[in-house]
């Protein structure tokens, strides 16, 4: 690690950055708003990427191909493009060493001609292309340093790459985390047992964070690849500790939650043999095993967090149905909150058909409901004369108040935030006993993400679909498919099928290359003469919406073209066949989820996956999945591992935690490590160290 010329008293942890020479009060501001105020702090904000910087070149050895380098030269002659498309600039820069010169291209970024002016010294790092002639198209370029001690860290080594952070340049970036390094790291506290570190061979902290910003500086690997590859033993150990406090925590939240009371919910055989009786079909293995499950949690006298979690058909709205009607029959309400109206609807439709004859009473509350039938409704509940309330965010205002709430179900969790997950249980609890939470997921997540999406959560598995279910033949197609693809779309209408058409947008775009609902649904009308063609999507009045699927579920439509509004939710047994237009645009767990609007019944049902002109080959080939198999869980691992996880669910809605470090799903087997090791700390009386949110904080729940 290179010396860093001291300014100032020698700097401890929890220095204010105020301190550190280059950082004025303005700055400090800013990014004491940006969440950092101490030397700490900016340790933490680790690099999200490295430059190898330590292979340097003349100009004359650049060749087309050849692996990037590391050239120090000055500006010869520079000028700004101005084209014809509005918005879009090019600037151009000859830059020489003593070998000869090359080529600067850069795309949309005028400002550099404020600095790169001929005279102008730089150290620039890329790729030589071929464009007319030999040139270095977008690279990393930087000032030349003008004090020394900035150049090693800049140059000639394996360099970190940040987010941007206000007002702090990536040079001064780099000067004060080398200051940090050298002067308040040695001050971080080993939170390790010392004999679990020699048990795990760990390296320490200090040494871990100082390869995390500048690899090779402590020993490690001064290779940028064992951190894209997750192989470095530093990462690791801070992937371990980020996890491991995360995992603390999750066992500190399921110890509070199992000291709260809850409803003693309980069924005799009687009450056993009456739930079986409403329903028209046997329950699946699956689901007669999650009963159990569910059973158990709402014995225990403490409340349930239970993750009920399952492809898409796989029964999760009669399990939750059952477990609302076992309440009902022993004296408790229960709410069903869903993220749209259009969900809320159909569960509401579910649940009717199930509870009709067996004396309880269900509602439905969402926005639409005003006036005297929203204040009966509220009056009604706060009563306890509805047995079951199914809602959107509705059910989370104030005035809904419930007599004796004892069962909260979530459906598709990951669409509300956090504090809006949080409110109806919380309702629930006024009263002293906490009610029982069911979270329902129509996303299946492999075990090992499900650890930490849901890490507090128990979890329930549906893999088994229901009976009377039919395979759904999948198939993928090209731009020069798409009559072929219509003609199959026409064929399966006139036999008495129907059809969703979904495609990405609402409305045209200029910036995106894809179809929308507006335009296509004349077009699909153009291709199915005599055939009765709607629209449906999410920016439609709700009684448009509701009308459009009252006519697509009764036959009064034979083709639906809708954005992804119908991907959860919409059940249409007739429906049996799907067209995805730009399929390309849409995740893989997504267009699984898609998919599962058709095979609803009976009829052998077709999906026709139609990618644009412009998809990539990369881009159809992971199309085939869905082409091979229809198991979510697959689907659902090959979109995370193509994707991640962040993407693949959303990272702030889903309740991803936002670790620095951590991947889990890369780093799968530290996450079960961790989860061991939080079990082992906690029996030894050593897990305190890690509860307080100190290394990497925003990895908490």
């Amino acid at each position: 690690m290179p010396r860093v010329a001291r300014d100032r008293d020698a700097l401890s942890l929890r220095s204010p950055l105020a301190d550190l020479a280059g950082i004025g009060p303005a700055r400090a501001r800013a990014l004491g708003d940006a969440g950092l105020a101490t030397a700490l702090d900016l340790l933490l904000e680790l690099p999200f990427r490295h430059e190898d910087r330590a292979r340097f070149g003349r100009v004359a050895d650049l060749v087309p191909g050849g692996p990037p380098v590391t050239v120090a030269g000055a500006i010869a002659t520079s000028r700004l493009v101005r084209t014809r498309r509005r918005g879009f600039s090019i600037f151009e820069a000859e830059l020489e060493d003593e070998s000869g010169s090359i080529g600067l291209v850069f795309y949309n970024q005028p400002w550099l001609g404020r600095w790169m002016t001929p005279g102008a010294r730089l150290f620039v790092h890329g790729r030589a292309v071929f464009k007319r002639r030999v040139v270095l198209e977008s690279p990393w370029v930087e000032a030349e340093p003008s004090e020394e001690a900035d150049i090693p860290l800049s140059v000639g080594r394996v360099v970190p790459i940040y987010r941007s952070l206000p007002g702090l340049a990536p040079r001064l970036r780099r000067r004060l985390v080398a200051r940090c390094l050298e002067e308040a790291a040695p001050g971080l506290p080993e939170r390790f047992p010392e004999a679990l570190v020699r048990e795990l061979c760990l390296p320490s902290l200090c040494d871990s964070l100082r390869e995390a910003h500048f690899p090779g500086s402590a020993g490690g690997a001064a290779d940028p690849r064992v951190w894209e590859e997750r192989t470095s033993p530093h990462l690791r150990r801070l992937a371990l500790e980020e996890l491991l406090e995360f995992q603390v925590a999750l066992g500190r939240r399921r110890r509070e939650r199992a000291k709260r009371p809850a409803p003693r919910i309980e069924a005799d055989a009687a009450l056993r043999k009456k739930l079986g009786g409403i329903l028209p079909f046997p329950l699946t293995g699956a689901q007669k095993q999650a009963i159990r499950e569910i059973g158990a949690d709402l014995r225990s006298g403490h409340p349930m967090a239970r993750l009920l979690q399952g492809d898409v058909g796989s029964g999760k709205t009669i399990v939750a149905v059952l477990t609302a009607l076992l309440a009902a029959e022993r004296g408790f309400q229960s709410a069903l909150l869903a993220p749209t109206a259009i969900l809320a609807e159909q569960h509401a439709e579910t649940v009717f058909r199930l509870l009709a004859g067996t004396g309880a009473t269900p509602a439905l509350l969402t926005a639409r409901v005003t006036g005297r039938p929203r204040a009966a409704l509220l009056a009604a509940l706060a009563e306890g004369a509805i047995d079951l309330v199914v809602g959107t965010h509705a059910l989370l205002e104030k005035p809904v108040v419930f007599r004796r709430l004892g069962l909260v179900v979530v459906d598709e969790q990951h669409r509300f935030g956090v504090a809006q997950r949080a409110a109806l249980p919380a309702r629930g609890a006024e009263s002293g006993e906490h009610p029982h939470v069911l979270v329902l997921s129509a996303t299946p997540i492999p075990r090992s993400l499900a650890l930490a999406l849901h890490g507090d959560l128990d979890v329930s598995t549906l893999d088994e679909k229901p009976p009377g279910r039919t395979p759904i033949r999948t198939r993928l197609a090209r731009e020069d498919g798409r009559d072929e693809a219509y003609r199959a779309l026409a064929k399966e209408v006139e036999s008495g099928g129907r059809a969703y058409v979904v495609v990405p947008l609402v409305d045209e775009s200029e910036s995106i290359d894809a179809r929308a609902v507006a335009s296509w649904t004349d077009e699909v009308a153009r291709r199915l003469p005599g055939r009765r063609v709607g629209a449906l999507h999410g920016k439609m009045k709700p009684e448009a919406r509701e009308r459009a699927m009252r006519q697509f579920a009764s036959g009064a439509l034979d083709v639906l073209v809708a954005t992804t509004v119908v991907e959860v939710g919409i059940d249409v047994p007739e429906a049996s066949f799907l067209l995805v237009e730009n399929a390309e645009r849409f995740g893989l767990a997504q267009l699984h989820q898609l998919r599962g609007r058709i095979g609803r019944g009976a009829r052998a049902s077709t999906c026709v996956l139609l990618s644009g002109g412009g998809a990539s080959e990369e881009a159809v080939s992971r199309l085939e999945v869905l082409a091979r198999t229809d198991d979510g869980f697959a689907v659902a691992e090959e979109d995370l591992l193509r994707r991640g996880p962040g993407e693949a669910f959303g990272t702030r809605q889903s309740g991803l935690p936002e670790f620095r470090v951590a991947d889990p799903l890369a780093d799968r087997d530290l996450l079960g490590q961790a989860r061991a090791l939080a079990s082992r700390l906690e029996t030894g009386g050593n897990a305190s160290a890690f509860e307080a949110p100190f290394l990497l904080p925003r990895a908490r729940p």
